[in-house]
């Protein structure tokens, strides 16, 4: 849960690093395509086409990081430059040149925990596959809670856990929730164990 934290402030402090990035007015706002000057009340980029272009490069080389997943050694550890490198200070008010962002962003590809190579054994760990990769660009873009309220992501969520009763041999009237990975899951469970045992309502 640390980690996914972890990596949630960091996308949450590069997505903000981007869009200070244009904030610069000019032909070179932002550096290496700027997207230009931004509204005070509006978190969108002035340039989506260079959004766009950048999303792409991202997306391919994310891509082309799972077709050669089988390739090379299983890990590699961050050198130390790179850590350094994310000892960085909080980017300045007017943000780092996109094309700088996005190098950043593709220097972490290398130095995952080795889990998507089919040679990792060591740890209990899903490897994920190329095809989540969508549906989390497409719950990225919509960043939905479905804690409540009327809205797609509740009824895709109601029926993942449809199948997933059908496929485990569940009544329809069983209930269950989607967590974050196994280690809630067993919280979740152990209470719900507890509970049960205890009388609890």
């Amino acid at each position: 849960a640390v980690v996914g934290a972890s990596l949630v402030i960091a996308t949450m402090l590069a997505s903000l690093a981007w869009l200070r990035g244009g904030a610069t007015s000019g032909s070179d706002a932002g550096g290496a395509g700027g997207m230009g000057s931004l509204s005070p009340t509006s978190l969108d980029p002035a340039d989506w086409a260079t959004l766009r272009a950048s999303a792409h490069a991202v997306l391919d080389a994310s891509l082309d990081k799972l077709e050669a997943a089988s390739e090379g050694r299983v890990w590699t550890p961050v050198p130390d430059d790179l850590k350094e490198a994310l000892r960085a200070p909080v980017p300045p008010e007017d943000g780092l040149a996109h094309g700088e962002l996005c190098e950043r962003l593709l220097a972490l590809l290398p130095y995952g925990a080795g889990n998507t190579h089919p040679r990792f054994f060591g740890w209990v760990h899903g490897s994920g596959s190329p095809g989540g990769v969508l549906p989390e660009l497409v719950g990225a873009a919509m960043n939905a809670n479905c804690g409540g309220r009327d809205h797609v992501g509740i009824y895709v969520e109601r029926q993942v856990l449809t199948w997933c009763k059908e496929m485990m041999g569940f009544p329809a009237s069983a209930g269950g929730l989607l967590v974050s990975g196994t280690s809630m899951a067993t919280v979740l469970a152990l209470k719900a164990a507890r509970d049960a045992r205890l009388g609890f309502d």
